[in-house]
């Protein structure tokens, strides 16, 4: 697997190929005061979420060995990480972003959007989609699965376990983030040779797929797969089936 820092630093970059995203001049950045009041009301934010996550967790009756993770408030080109070393979840704020990473939200928000569109949806792409994503990487970490998985299957998981939370806790929030994975789908060519197993060609071309908009695409081809589970898993029984194929 790619190590952490890596995927994300390769992340911004592929995203905005993917969504042509124009690169922005910096702008002038906020006040130390504001920025640190932002983070205080993020950190509060996303403690909630991420207790309400494990509070939902705990209808599976399966013991997790380690604590909540210690969430991070810092401008991680990923939007959020779980780091299962340090039992740390990362996240960042829009204060803090750089303009290139704005971009992006800016584009999925559509044109001439306003900047509070553009946060908007990088609040519910970040602070919730993304954020739970990692909160299931934590649960993978809980279970003890996270050594020796494909790429595939360990990204696919953490997929599977973001969607049907929302689908119980907020299905307003599924649904836009279906819709914006079918988009990008839809819009972005497909790098899948011919002939090739989705789920194979992945896992034996991850380091290669890294540095390109290509991994993107699959990533949103497995949200899209979560998605469309007919019938949709319950929040509890992706839970119970981390770590089985």
């Amino acid at each position: 697997m790619l190590p952490s820092f890596l995927k994300q630093a390769i992340l911004v970059g592929s995203l905005l190929a993917c969504f042509n995203a124009p690169l922005l001049s910096q702008t002038a950045p906020a006040n130390t005061a504001a920025i640190e009041s932002a983070k205080a009301a993020a950190l509060s934010r996303q403690t909630v979420l991420r207790d309400a996550f494990i509070a939902a967790a705990g209808a599976s009756n399966l013991p997790c060995p380690i604590p909540p993770p210690t969430i991070v408030i810092t401008d991680i080109p990923s939007f959020g990480n779980y780091n299962p070393e340090t039992n740390t979840l990362q996240t960042s704020i829009w204060e803090i972003l750089q303009d290139r990473e704005k971009a992006i939200f800016f584009r999925i928000a559509g044109p001439n959007s306003e900047e509070s569109a553009a946060r908007r949806e990088f609040e519910t792409g970040a602070h919730h989609w993304v954020f739970i994503h990692e909160m299931g990487h934590w649960w993978q970490a809980c279970r003890k699965v996270n050594d020796d998985r494909k790429p595939y299957a360990f990204e696919y998981e953490a997929d599977r376990i973001d969607a049907a939370y929302w689908r119980l806790t907020d299905p307003a929030i599924d649904e836009h983030m279906r819709a914006t994975f079918q988009g990008l789908v839809d819009h972005a060519p497909n790098p899948l040779p011919p002939g090739h197993n989705e789920a194979s060609y992945f896992n034996d071309n991850y380091q290669k797929l890294g540095p390109t908009p290509a991994y993107i695409w699959f990533q949103s081809r497995m949200c899209v797969k979560a998605f469309a589970e007919n019938p949709a898993p319950t929040f509890v029984q992706t839970l119970r089936e981390t770590g089985h194929p």
